[in-house]
């Protein structure tokens, strides 16, 4: 497609230090980057789709990649990223990661699909050390300052190297434990991001540590994209994570901003602040005043350290909250997306090393669905001690089921076939399937908190309730909005679907 052809060749070109400078300098160049990224982002999601997905969940994928692509240029004209910010922005986010894949990333991702018949995971999600400075309630990793559990550097920067060479994978998530306070072979976490200027990291963190020199190197290197955790304002966020939290969250944001580091924050949304999280006044002071780029809402799963069904949100909450995602979405055009909620945006559920999904490698190496499915039945030591790599992790019998079982419910349906994606996640909205594969495949526990987890009947008795109140609330809401259409929403046809796009020359030298 043309706009797709026409998009790749002027990422290429401004990829270069001229062509950064221009792009951060000139809202002429910005303007027709962002006309031809939208025009090649239609033709991609909505003229093609070529899985054939339900017309609305295309018409919401647009949406939020729009939605993200607004704010970061709004940043953008604040002076609120760092040239270096941009550079891997355009280079690696865009060019490799939304896209079809080009050069040596095409090459990987064309073997794997030679041997496996379906494209690779997209990107890791990994613990590097389940030590913290915090002590949060209910935190799902039961993460404290005691532990010494961490993955050593070496091996990180093997797992790294892997992902990128074998699966053109050029996207890694850190989660906590706490990334911040990483230490190994003398080596921090953000030693990772220099040595692998080729991917972006998207660190989960409480921010805490994020002082003027840390945001200052995260700024030179460009590729790292902080998600720090809050629970509304100061009141709620220092009652879960300790006196003063909040303060320091607002003054690492300052730090952030002042560098031109892009940041985010991460929610988890209980039954006592679900409606507080998604509320105007939160939204505005996030977005509007400290000038966040995006949210990730994780509601609250009961799993890890003093878990308990009470502080879910109830089935009617999650439906209240999804109606009112959407609102964000298309009305305040926000990139505020709910790893459950948001579920079609993702075509479901995204675990298991599912096509452009994930697995999640912990602290000690045990690799994982996700980081709410803690069950394990490979660690990463072992692989690479007996001479194997990533593939072999995707190859394990318990994995592939869960992927069986993704293609079976949605992801290789097409259509108004499509299982319900407003309730994806086989450990929260289908759990009775979840425990099924744990027990035949004899996945093991990630620790004992886990192991207290699996044999606790009354939680999974009110998880399996939970699912089954869902299932009547979200299937209707499902087959209505996302099957058949009845609720219009608004078109993402925008002026360049119908006016020509000014061809200018962009040929920056360095």
């Amino acid at each position: 497609m043309k706009g797709l052809e026409n998009f790749s060749s002027m990422v290429a070109s401004m990829a270069s230090h001229a062509g950064v400078s221009a792009f951060a300098q000139s809202e002429k160049v910005r303007s027709l980057f962002r006309k031809r990224a939208e025009r090649a982002a239609y033709e991609y999601i909505i003229e093609e789709n070529e899985d054939r997905r339900p017309i609305t969940v295309q018409k919401e994928k647009l949406r939020i990649m729009l939605n993200l692509t607004e704010t970061a240029f709004k940043r953008v004209e604040e002076g609120l990223y760092s040239k270096s910010v941009i550079r891997h922005g355009i280079d690696i986010f865009v060019n490799e990661m939304l896209f079809s894949p080009k050069g040596k990333t095409k090459k990987a991702v064309d073997a794997f699909v030679a041997k496996y018949g379906r494209r690779p995971p997209g990107f890791l999600v990994i613990g590097p050390t389940k030590k913290c400075n915090l002590h949060c309630k209910g935190c799902y990793a039961s993460a404290h300052s005691r532990t010494a559990e961490t993955i050593p550097f070496s091996t990180l920067d093997r797992i790294i190297t892997e992902k990128t060479e074998l699966w053109g994978s050029h996207y890694t998530t850190w989660v906590g434990g706490e990334p911040t306070v990483y230490r190994s072979e003398g080596k921090d976490i953000l030693d990772i991001a220099e040595k692998h200027q080729d991917n972006m990291f998207l660190m989960y963190t409480n921010g805490v540590l994020i002082n003027k020199a840390m945001a200052k190197r995260m700024s030179e290197l460009g590729n790292v994209v902080p998600q720090v955790s809050v629970e509304g304002f100061e009141k709620e966020t220092d009652a879960r994570r300790g006196k003063g939290v909040f303060k320091r969250i607002l003054k690492a944001f300052e730090n952030m901003r002042e560098e031109g580091v892009p940041f985010g924050i991460a929610i988890t949304p209980m039954r006592h602040n679900a409606e507080l999280l998604s509320s105007d006044e939160f939204i505005d002071f996030y977005f509007e005043q400290q000038k966040v780029t995006l949210a990730w809402v994780f509601q609250y799963m009961p799993i890890g350290r003093g878990y308990s069904l009470d502080l879910m949100i109830t089935p009617e909450q999650r439906l209240r909250l999804l109606d009112r995602e959407r609102e964000i979405l298309w009305e305040k055009k926000l990139f505020y997306v709910d790893f459950w909620n948001s579920g079609p945006i993702g075509s479901g559920c995204i675990a298991a090393g599912r096509s452009d999904g994930y697995f999640y490698i912990d602290w000690n190496g045990a690799v994982m669905p996700c980081p709410y499915y803690q069950f394990s039945p490979v660690n990463i030591f072992d692989v690479y001690k007996n001479g194997g790599t990533l593939n072999d992790v995707y190859d394990q019998p318990f994995f592939e089921a869960i992927r069986e079982w993704q293609d079976e419910y949605a992801y290789r349906r097409e259509g108004d076939e499509t299982g319900n994606w407003l309730r994806p996640c086989p450990i929260r909205d289908h759990h009775k399937i979840a425990l099924e594969k744990i027990k035949k495949y004899g996945a093991r526990p990630e620790d004992e908190a886990t192991e207290k987890w699996l044999y606790d009947e009354e939680l999974h008795k009110g998880l399996i309730e939970f699912d089954e109140e869902i299932e009547k609330l979200l299937d209707p809401y499902w087959e209505k909005i996302y099957l058949r259409g009845e609720k219009v929403d608004p078109d993402p046809r925008l002026p360049f679907t119908s006016s020509k796009v000014p061809e200018l020359e962009l040929q920056f030298n360095e």
